[in-house]
């Protein structure tokens, strides 16, 4: 008897033939005609044999429910997870899971399983996060310089004030990673010291070392600008008797400082100003009546034109105005077409004045559009200031709103030169380094940056080594003689010449053969590590910075939400950093998922492969 046959129930009741060709009912004899099926066999017993029906169905049942709690037991786990991370992204009370109506709907899904109380998921919750905390923390151990962005979120009507913190850096693979830390409630004024205190509150959780921070990119607040150029490290390197002063730098958020320019167009150039008063008044219009924008939308469909009609857009959107007056445009032929919205059109200046704002506007949002993705880098600001000082400088000077954007611009632009990190790292990108985009700055001030702080990240790791507790390995006696300080002397002298060595072969390596513009810069100095150690290490350092703040506005709106629901307003600020964090760690399940399976995709491809490659044989 097979195994497979020997597993059914029935066979408690028949005998198979030596022949295996017919089945004898045990009970009452019969012989049955047996062709591996068991369904003769089972409408036999339940037909000629009540009591023995009984048994069987008792059996089978048996048999059902031991499956059915053996996958009760195996998805459990995975039913808590999904309902907590439900409960994390949505509006809904931890309450809900006691409604009676919720409760009725998952017995009927599984009598066997118990939805978890409010305590029960809110001590799930805190787990969870512990357990996100714990495994980033092997992650960043091994950090040797990163990058933060942070914010801020004041609740307007919920005296609510949260700071949020990621951390970006480029691990020994030369792979950008993004971790977000977590997020905080301010207590008291939100000034730099208090913002200070929760930036580093939440860094200690992670056991990240403040000197590792390179430095931080906010929306230039300035209780956050003032805590990052506040922040200035002081080491006393003893073995040559200097002081070496690390600053942790602060970058303008590119995002916001292109919003910056657009904004100021939009209220200090009196023209638009009042151009831009008839397109918003449309706007509230608008969204004062559900009718009339339902009226507005058929029109606009038959007249066959697409995107989002003029709505007001949310205070904190980055060129919302421009966004909007773009809106406007698009739907002003239906605009005009309807009786009722004869007041909102414009005169033929005005018109011809809107058409040429949104024109001008138009690369600004493309560069703020730019600036929000998550996998764009720091060293594309300088470069992408440049190319809108380009455009602007190619357009009709005499025109008063060109000369304003020009000079707003301008001034945008020379914020950056001033900076630093922002040359630093324009400099470690190899897509743009040595080209003519620094207007007013040159190449040789930029190398000069980047010699020195080559040089002083050295001398500052000597001074680890030289001040940490491990005792120096015993050596040789050297003299104090003339020639052995000349010797020490030169040997020093070389170690800082390397760095202009590099410089000078970087220089001549881009001269000769440049990246394309759309690579990924990581990729060539993952190449080019053992070519140039020092400038390789600055890439790491620098280039490890996002554009923008966006990722945490973006966590923000998620946040105002939460908060400003009736049903979640009461909710502490540990408990939503939970829910922020729980909700972290399924991201980061689901990508350690998909990335199993894509790995599962190629194995089996390659099987594929590999069996197609075989049936035809190679001959030389």
């Amino acid at each position: 008897m097979s195994d497979k046959t020997a597993q059914s129930v029935v066979w408690r009741f028949f005998r198979k033939s030596s022949d295996e060709k017919t089945v004898a009912c045990l009970k009452c004899g019969k012989t049955l005609k047996f062709s591996s099926s068991t369904t003769g066999m089972i409408n036999h017993v339940r037909t000629a044999h009540d009591k023995e029906k009984f048994e069987l169905e008792r059996s089978s049942s048996s048999s059902v429910n031991q499956g059915a709690m053996i996958r009760t037991a195996s998805t459990a786990l995975k039913t808590d997870e999904s309902l907590i991370l439900a409960l994390c992204t949505s509006n809904v009370a931890f309450r809900f899971v006691k409604n009676e109506w919720f409760q009725k709907f998952c017995h009927l899904l599984n009598p066997e399983y118990q939805v978890l109380s409010p305590d029960s998921i809110k001590r799930r919750l805190s787990e969870n996060s512990q357990k996100y905390i714990r495994d980033m923390k092997k992650e960043l151990q091994y950090i040797d310089r990163c990058f933060i962005t942070c914010d801020g979120w004041d609740g307007k009507y919920e005296n609510v004030s949260l700071y949020a913190v990621f951390v970006y850096f480029i691990d020994s693979n030369y792979a950008k990673k993004k971790i977000f830390l977590g997020m905080k409630h301010a207590p008291g004024p939100a000034t730099a010291a208090c913002v200070g205190n929760v930036v580093t509150d939440i860094m200690r959780e992670y056991d990240i070392d403040l000197s590792t921070v390179v430095g931080g990119i906010c929306d230039a607040g300035s209780n956050l600008k003032a805590f990052l150029d506040r922040n200035l490290l002081y080491q006393y390197v003893r073995s040559i008797s200097v002081k070496i002063i690390f600053q942790t730098f602060s970058l303008h958020c590119s995002a916001h400082s292109l919003a910056l320019v657009v904004s100021s167009v939009s209220t200090k150039v009196q023209s638009v100003k009042d151009v831009l008063v008839k397109v918003n008044a449309l706007a509230a219009h608008l969204s004062r009546s559900k009718t009339e924008r339902q009226a507005f939308r058929s029109r606009s469909a038959a007249l066959k034109i697409n995107g989002p009609i003029p709505l007001p857009f949310c205070i904190t959107r980055w060129a919302g105005c421009a966004l909007l007056a773009t809106a406007y445009l698009n739907h002003y032929q239906s605009i005009s077409s309807l009786s009722r919205f004869q007041d909102f059109l414009l005169g033929q200046e005005e018109k011809e004045l809107l058409e040429e704002y949104v024109f001008l506007m138009k690369p600004y949002i493309a560069a703020i559009a730019e600036a929000e993705r998550d996998d764009n880098y720091c060293s594309e600001i300088v470069p992408q200031y440049a190319s809108l000082m380009e455009f602007i400088s190619g357009q009709n000077q005499k025109k008063a709103i060109v000369r304003f954007l020009k000079k707003e611009t301008s001034d945008r632009f020379d914020a950056y030169l001033e900076n630093d990190i922002a040359l630093m790292a324009t400099y470690a990108d190899p897509r743009f380094a040595y080209l003519e985009l620094l207007s007013k700055k040159s190449w040789e001030d930029v190398e000069k940056i980047v010699e020195l702080y080559c040089d002083s990240y050295q001398v500052t790791n000597q001074s680890d080594e030289n001040l940490s507790p491990v005792p120096p390995e015993k050596r040789q006696k050297t003299s104090d003689s003339l020639f052995s300080r000349f010797i020490e002397s030169k040997r020093r002298a070389s170690t800082l010449e390397s760095t202009k060595s590099e410089i000078i072969a970087y220089e001549s390596m881009l001269v000769t053969g440049r990246p394309t513009s759309d690579s990924d810069p990581l990729l060539f100095w993952n190449s080019n590590r053992q070519r140039f150690p020092k400038l390789a290490l600055l890439a790491r350092h620098v280039l490890c910075s996002p554009q923008s703040s966006a990722q945490v506005e973006r966590l923000f709106s998620t946040c105002g939400e939460i908060v400003s629901s009736s049903r979640r307003n009461r909710l502490s600020a540990k408990t939503m950093n939970s829910l922020l964090l729980n909700s972290a760690l399924s991201k980061l399940k689901a990508k350690v998922d998909d990335e199993e399976m894509d790995e599962a995709r190629c194995e089996d491809q390659t099987l594929v492969n590999e069996d197609f490659l075989t049936l035809w044989k190679s001959f030389k």
